[in-house]
């Protein structure tokens, strides 16, 4: 029986583990590099074992030195976690050799499954359907065109042992030859330096496929459950960010199918332990196998909290000769649970984001059924040597609106200075109309660039004035939850950068009307030049920044160019702008048509006759609106908010 399990990773994982040693009365024993050495976990675990330098060849990566570890603790059972040698059949092996058991498939196993051809002949001999190509390794270009043109452009060349996002290319077209074998020899070399082996295959590209995957378990009397599916098409460069169960577009025939299937092919590997096999679901609803992955997912706490069980225990019972406790009837899956992955990295441009964690606030895990799994703290410092991942935030709830709004108030929780992260990514992700659709594949990333503010939008507003277009786009930044740019802030900023500053005799459209030279200013024509290309250099730059609303016609105009932008004018009828200038402006009566008369001829000449015209032409307009067609500013906001959303799909 195992009484003592040696964890050979690092970060969150560890702790993960400890955890359930704890729980099942078990010892434990870490690991660290130099890096890793003020690790929480290491106090927390029974016994820790420094293991050399940072860099993971030299210590996590480092067998010789970690099977030393496993004799130094006497521990008699080896948890590999995830990543690094979690898969190696090699490293299987000298644990065994060592004298402990190794918690995960044999290494026989390990070693057959490390390659994706051999997986791919298994299904396709059990009757799985996998991608279209070849079932085995190519060995030159005549194969790669005898294929393509069988099953069409485009196509993925893939490493037989690749992994983690690694080793995929991809050909959409065909220049040549000697361009085609430069492609492949490159493959080639990858696999060698990345993975001792050049051996290649190619599959027929999906395009726009959802990334579903099956977790299973299975035991050594010949026993097989399926744990659900996760939903995992939310990735960047190939990999994971996002990950839920169930899926939102998984039927439950889809599921007895998948479960089927997954069945099948474990049974017809021999495989015993926790595992993954994952498969890629076309356009059309057809489910193809793609690989294996012999070990803990990253992902495993959204089925931990969808199926009530604990995965890691029952990887440890497995490998101590236990037979499964339930079948496939006893499995329950409840509610809806989603995971989000929290990098430290750029959350536009995904680049990791080393250094060092200055302030940390984590989000409050007793409102919601919530998980927080992590390593880090106050002055932790991100290495370059390891992955960017700080934490996993995983949160379940009854249904799919639920557990989104719950992840959403979770995210908004968090505090994390000194780095950047893709919190703000994850956010936007999470209130994506087509994500909270479930209609998405993984593809969303750069089909939903704008949507998720991976890049900016920006919304520009003019207005007539005796308009509420002020109190209007307020109340549209507040919706959409983005900036508001107007007058004030351009000064502020202005006045910051020591740029030209407008020097209004009002800046408040509530002021004494009677006096108002608004919005002409005082300035000279050479001044106001120098001011508008401030104000352009301003506007640029905060455009840049973040989305936002502006206001006001110059902003029309300076941003005319921009990729992703909104523009709207808003104006009234007479009377009820001259309604709107005594009611609510508290101009006098008497004095209203004539401020206003004022203030249109002022407006006409504002800030550089180009950009008067430009903004005064409806065909530049994405959309006019006459503001006293609603009923209040809050309902014409609203009105122009939709209409927004659906521009740029927010949820």
């Amino acid at each position: 029986m195992i009484k003592k399990v040696l964890i050979a990773n690092r970060g969150e994982i560890v702790s993960r583990i400890i955890r359930t040693c704890e729980k099942m009365g078990l010892k434990s024993a870490v690991v660290y590099s130099e890096a890793d050495k003020d690790a929480p976990y290491i106090a927390r675990a029974d016994e820790s074992f420094a293991v050399g330098p940072s860099a993971p060849m030299k210590s996590y990566l480092n067998v010789e030195v970690l099977v030393d570890a496993i004799k130094r603790s006497g521990a008699d059972a080896v948890h590999p976690g995830y990543g690094f040698l979690s898969e190696s059949a090699p490293f299987a092996e000298a644990v065994a050799g060592a004298g402990a058991r190794w918690i995960g498939p044999a290494p026989s196993i390990l070693r057959s499954i490390e390659s994706k051809c051999y997986c791919r002949v298994i299904a396709d001999k059990a009757g799985v359907p996998v991608t279209p190509g070849t079932v085995g390794i190519i060995s030159s270009i005549d194969e790669i065109y005898q294929t393509a043109e069988k099953v069409g452009l485009p196509i993925l060349l893939k490493l037989d042992k690749g992994g983690g996002g690694k080793g995929i290319q991809e050909i959409d077209r065909f220049e040549s030859r000697a361009v085609t074998q430069a492609v492949f020899e490159s493959m080639q070399r990858i696999g060698t330096m990345a993975f001792a082996c050049p051996d290649v295959y190619l599959e027929k590209e999906v395009v726009s496929p959802r990334h579903i995957e099956v977790q299973f378990l299975a035991d050594n009397h010949g026993n097989v459950v399926c744990l659900g599916e996760r939903e995992c098409s939310i990735q960047r460069r190939y990999q994971k960010i996002i990950e839920e169960s169930p899926s939102p577009v998984v039927t439950e025939e889809d599921r007895k199918a998948l479960y089927d299937s997954t069945e099948k092919i474990v049974k017809a590997i021999g495989y015993s332990g926790a595992g993954t096999i994952e498969y890629l679901r076309n356009a059309q609803g057809v489910y193809y196998f793609m690989e294996i992955n012999a070990r803990l997912q990253v992902e495993h706490p959204v089925t931990e909290l969808a199926a009530d069980l604990d995965l890691v225990e029952w990887q440890i019972r497995v490998a101590n000769g236990e037979k499964l406790a339930f079948g496939q009837d006893g499995v329950r899956l409840s509610g809806h649970a989603i995971e989000c992955r929290i990098y430290a990295e750029d959350p536009k441009t995904f680049q990791p984001s080393p250094g060092t964690i200055s302030r940390l606030v984590f989000p409050d895990t007793k409102k919601a059924k919530m998980r927080l799994e992590h390593a880090i703290w106050e002055g932790y410092k991100v290495s370059p040597f390891y992955d960017p991942m700080l934490c996993k935030l995983a949160v379940w709830g009854k249904d799919r609106p639920t557990c989104i709004q719950s992840v959403i108030h979770a995210l908004g929780e968090f505090a994390v200075e000194g780095v950047s992260t893709n919190i703000p990514t994850a956010l936007a992700i999470m209130r994506n109309r087509n994500f909270a659709a479930g209609s998405f594949a993984t593809n969303f990333l750069n089909a939903e660039r704008v949507n998720i503010g991976l890049e900016n939008y920006a919304v520009t507003i003019s207005r007539q004035f005796g308009c509420p277009g002020r109190i209007i786009a307020r109340k549209m930044a507040q919706l959409l939850d983005v900036e508001f740019y107007d007058r004030d802030i351009l000064k502020q900023v202005a006045a910051e950068m020591n740029l030209p500053v407008p020097k209004l005799e009002s800046d408040d459209e509530e002021a004494e009307y009677v006096k108002l030279l608004y919005p002409e200013g005082t300035e000279t024509e050479e001044e106001r030049e120098k001011i508008f290309a401030a104000q352009q250099k301003i506007i640029l730059q905060l455009a840049e920044k973040n989305s936002g609303i502006f206001l006001g016609r110059s902003a029309d105009y300076i941003l005319r160019n921009h990729a992703n932008l909104f523009t709207i004018y808003i104006y009234a009828p007479r009377e009820a702008r001259r309604d709107f200038c005594i009611k609510h402006l508290g101009i006098p009566a008497q004095d209203a048509d004539r401020i206003m008369d004022e203030a249109d001829e002022a407006r006409f000449s504002y800030s550089m006759n180009y950009a008067k015209v430009y903004s005064q032409n409806v065909e530049n307009k994405n959309i006019s609106i006459d503001s006293s067609l609603f009923a209040s500013v809050d309902e014409t906001a609203e009105v122009l908010v939709s209409i927004i959303r659906r521009k740029f799909n927010l949820a």
